[in-house]
């Protein structure tokens, strides 16, 4: 565990999901597959563009438009609508073959196998903590298990941007009027989305180390970065409350 920054007194405590509570990348792969698979089977012509180059054409998407961009439901389903329209499929058609392409990868993509040490790290922490969860992505905290360990879920949508932007952030000070920005930690492992986006906030942040980005990645350096939530634990388990 690395400081680099004094920790002041926390009294709040909101996790990023993805790649922070869980491994999340072959469940996206998992996913992504049977949604390709899926979206061939309905509209063959889909397989003109292999699952990469539908891929790229989401990513092309999240550059021209920001608020797709900080919305994955919103980005997944333009993404195939718009895709299907240029194959040539008329837009009610391709409306509702994204929406069946889309339930096909939400399935999937739900399919999380969260480690014991996240559920223990939540147990624990939730006894002395309000937690929320602050997640850029769509993951249904019901259908994997983590829901009732936070006491709100904020994720992306109805006009509310994701994570850096400070939508969901603000989010989570409206349920806690009383607390300052800097009595927040917020936990994550992306050093854009969680550490620079809490910290434009006033709020202190813990960086995740062992997610899928590297400390050359940051832009800020958080208060504290550790590679395993035993760490984590006992640092908040200590602190002064």
């Amino acid at each position: 565990m690395q400081f680099y920054r004094r920790l002041q007194p926390v009294r709040a405590i909101s996790f990023d999901l993805d790649d922070t509570l869980y491994d999340n990348v072959p469940v996206m792969r998992a996913a992504e597959a049977a949604a390709y698979a899926k979206l061939c089977k309905l509209f063959p012509v889909a397989a003109s563009w292999s699952q990469a180059e539908w891929a790229q054409r989401r990513w092309q998407l999240m550059q021209t438009d920001a608020d797709l961009a900080a919305d994955m439901t919103l980005l997944r389903l333009a993404t195939l609508r718009l895709g299907l329209m240029q194959l040539g499929i008329d837009s009610k058609q391709a409306e509702a073959g994204a929406e069946q392409v889309f339930a096909v990868f939400m399935d999937y993509r739900n399919r999380v196998d969260v480690p014991a040490h996240s559920h223990q790290l939540l147990r624990a922490l939730g006894q002395h903590y309000p937690l929320i969860a602050i997640s850029n992505g769509n993951v249904d905290t019901q259908a994997i298990g983590l829901r009732d360990y936070f006491t709100h879920v904020i994720q992306p949508g109805e006009g509310r941007r994701g994570k850096p932007y400070p939508d969901m952030f603000a989010a989570a000070q409206q349920a806690y009027p009383h607390l300052r920005a800097a009595q927040w930690l917020h936990v994550g492992d992306s050093p854009v989305a969680d550490v620079l986006g809490a910290q434009r906030m006033g709020w202190q942040t813990a960086w995740f180390k062992s997610g899928l980005y590297d400390a050359q990645s940051l832009i800020v350096l958080p208060h504290v970065a550790y590679h395993d939530n035993r760490q984590l634990e006992h640092l908040l388990l200590s602190q002064p409350r």
